[in-house]
């Protein structure tokens, strides 16, 4: 099975699509377990510009086996590090710029692991524009029901408590770009065949306009179908999926937003897994920045079938920041309703735009609030964005 699911889609192993990432199949696992790196310094989407520090924490049971700390910025290698603290200071000239920043970690026994960020160019010649902020969002009442016959006028927007001006507003009929993940490491055995049926069941409610991609993920991470509007070809895809292996889930989201986080419009993530990320090369912390920064939609379903809980609190990170949902599956055949909840809300989320009275582009976190006037109704949506002025923020 594991043969066929790498011929559904020759020679696209996911890891591909995530940058200047080393080669983790000719990579042993078991060495790189307990060997990271993170980059601390510059954050995710800074602006960053002049003579910056860049600075990296490596984790690894014994600092002698490190072989050196290169530092990237673009193409080329602009300091390298043998000694802790990991940093160095490099010239970004005087405009903000979209840079691609690494940090590789190199371990004696010919093992690597890397971080990146992304910086943020700041467009100064769109400062006259008007400055959209682009929410979906999800109201429901006190039963959890869903509540699809709000107006205008029942939504209050705050940006760091100042009430917003709503532009646009209306209940969301546009395409949606869709990435679906399932966890098919080891730990899945006992659970796979429900997900199978139920993952399949779910891309049946896709609309025609609607498409979707497969992703699963052990200790690697393999797009087994990509964008595409055939839902056999995405049931085919599903049920090829067979558990092996330990778990990679950071890396699958993160690849997830590269193959869908360019497009516009609605683009939803839907992850299925025990939650207990055990081989990642992103970091947790590096994933849930990337998360936050994005308007893509995370729901996530965390299996807990006659078995040990998942990791909930990693799972539901994901979604609260997004704007998505978090379902906990506590028992056999009732998997399928976590993904017929998922599709209904889809199905009936308002889209909201208003114009922001932020003033200061400087790449700080803005935090958001939507609530509805109506008495009982209790809204979902993304908790804020990073202040980079764009044609449309978040969208």
């Amino acid at each position: 099975m594991q043969e066929r699911r790498k011929l559904l889609v020759p020679a696209i192993a996911l890891l591909l699509a995530i940058p200047f990432t080393t080669a983790l199949l000719a990579q042993d696992p078991t060495r790189r377990r307990g060997f990271a790196i993170e980059i601390t310094e510059p954050e995710n989407q800074a602006l960053i510009a002049g003579k910056t520090k860049i600075a990296a924490k490596v984790e690894i049971d014994d600092l002698d086996l490190l072989d050196r700390v290169e530092f990237i910025v673009g193409d080329d290698v602009i300091f390298v590090d043998r000694e802790a603290p990991f940093e160095c200071f490099h010239d970004f000239g005087e405009e903000s710029r979209t840079w691609i920043v690494r940090a590789v970690a190199y371990h004696v026994e010919d093992v690597t692991v890397s971080d990146s960020v992304i910086s943020r160019k700041l467009p100064f010649t769109q400062i006259s524009r008007v400055n959209r902020v682009i929410l979906w969002v999800t109201a429901t009442d006190s039963n959890d029901n869903l509540v699809t016959d709000l107006t205008r006028d029942d939504f209050k927007i705050y940006e760091d408590g100042v009430e917003q001006k709503v532009l646009d507003f209306h209940v969301e009929e546009r395409p949606i770009k869709m990435a679906i993940l399932i966890d098919t490491s080891g730990s899945m055995v006992d659970k796979i065949k429900e997900v199978h049926e139920a993952a399949g069941a779910f891309v049946e409610n896709l609309r025609e306009i609607d498409e979707a991609l497969v992703i699963d993920f052990d200790e690697n991470v393999f797009l087994i179908q990509d964008l595409t509007k055939d839902v056999e070809a995405l049931q085919e895809a599903i049920e090829s999926t067979e558990p092996l292996g330990s778990t990679a889930l950071y890396d699958a989201i993160h690849a997830a937003y590269r193959k869908i986080g360019t497009f516009s419009g609605r683009k939803v993530i839907v992850v299925l897994s025990d939650g207990e990320d055990t081989l990642s090369q992103f970091s947790f912390k590096r994933v849930l920045r990337e998360a936050r920064s994005n308007s893509t939609m995370i729901y996530t379903i965390g299996l807990g079938i006659e078995g040990g809980a998942p990791r909930r609190d990693v799972l539901k990170d994901f979604s609260s920041s997004t704007g998505g949902e978090f379902f906990y599956i506590r028992k056999k055949g009732t998997l399928g309703a976590a993904y017929e909840r998922i599709a209904e809300e889809l199905g009936k989320q308002y889209f909201l735009t208003y114009s922001t009275t932020n003033e200061e582009w400087n790449g700080r976190w803005i935090k958001m609030k939507v609530e509805s006037l109506r008495k009982g109704v209790k809204i979902r949506a993304r908790r804020g964005y990073f202040a980079v002025r764009s044609p449309g923020i978040g969208g």
